[in-house]
C-alpha cells in the first residue's frame, strides 16, 4: 500500500510541476468586450449605464517605517487609477498600527488623486503608479497625440513632486 502513495505523490509532483509549464495559460482583458457586454443599452440594461460589479480594494499597513507612507500612497493612487466606474470602485485602507503619519500621508495621497487619476483617464497612462510611471526610460511622449498632453504630463510631475516633498516631510509622529 505504501509504495501505491509513493507512486503517485511522484505522480502528482511531476503533474504539478511540468503540467503548466508544457500547457500554459495566458489571459488578457478584451476591454471592448467588456464594454459591449456591460456598457451597451440592452433588456437588462435599458440606460446602457455601465453595469460591471462593484470592485472592493483593502490595502493593509502596520508600520509607516517599514511600510514607507509614498509606497502606500502610490499603491492607493495606482488602484484609484484604472479605467473603471469610479461609483463602482472603493479602496479602504487598514492601518494596524494606528499611525498619525500613515492617516496624514493618504489625506496628502486623496489630494493628489484629484490631479492623478483624471490625468490617467485623459492620457490612458500606464504604469498608473506614479513613482512606477514618472521612472519609466522609454520616452513618455512616444504615441500620444493629444496635443495638450505634453502641458498635462509636466503639470502633473510638478505636482507629484510637491506631493513627494508633502510625504516625505510628514513628521513620524505616533
Amino acid at each position: 500500500m505504501g509504495h501505491v502513495c509513493v507512486v503517485c505523490e511522484i505522480w502528482f509532483a511531476f503533474s504539478w510541476l511540468l503540467v503548466p509549464k508544457l500547457c500554459p495559460i495566458n489571459r488578457s482583458t478584451d476591454l471592448n468586450v467588456l464594454k459591449e457586454k456591460f456598457e451597451v443599452p440592452s433588456p437588462n440594461n435599458p440606460t446602457g449605464k455601465s453595469d460591471l460589479p462593484g470592485i472592493d480594494v483593502f490595502v493593509s499597513t502596520a508600520d509607516p517605517e517599514k511600510e514607507p507612507p509614498l509606497v502606500t500612497a502610490n499603491t492607493i493612487l495606482s488602484i484609484l487609477a484604472p479605467d473603471y466606474p469610479v461609483e463602482k470602485l472603493s479602496c479602504y485602507v487598514s492601518d494596524d498600527g494606528g499611525a498619525l503619519l500613515t492617516f496624514e500621508a493618504m489625506a496628502e495621497a486623496a489630494s493628489f488623486a484629484n490631479v492623478w487619476v483624471p490625468f490617467c483617464r485623459k492620457h490612458n497612462i500606464e504604469p498608473r503608479n506614479p513613482e512606477s510611471y514618472f521612472n519609466l526610460k522609454r520616452d513618455p511622449y512616444k504615441n500620444k497625440v493629444k496635443p495638450d498632453f505634453i502641458k498635462d504630463r509636466r503639470r502633473v510631475k510638478r505636482e507629484y513632486d510637491e506631493f513627494k516633498v508633502r510625504i516625505n516631510g510628514l513628521p513620524d509622529s505616533r
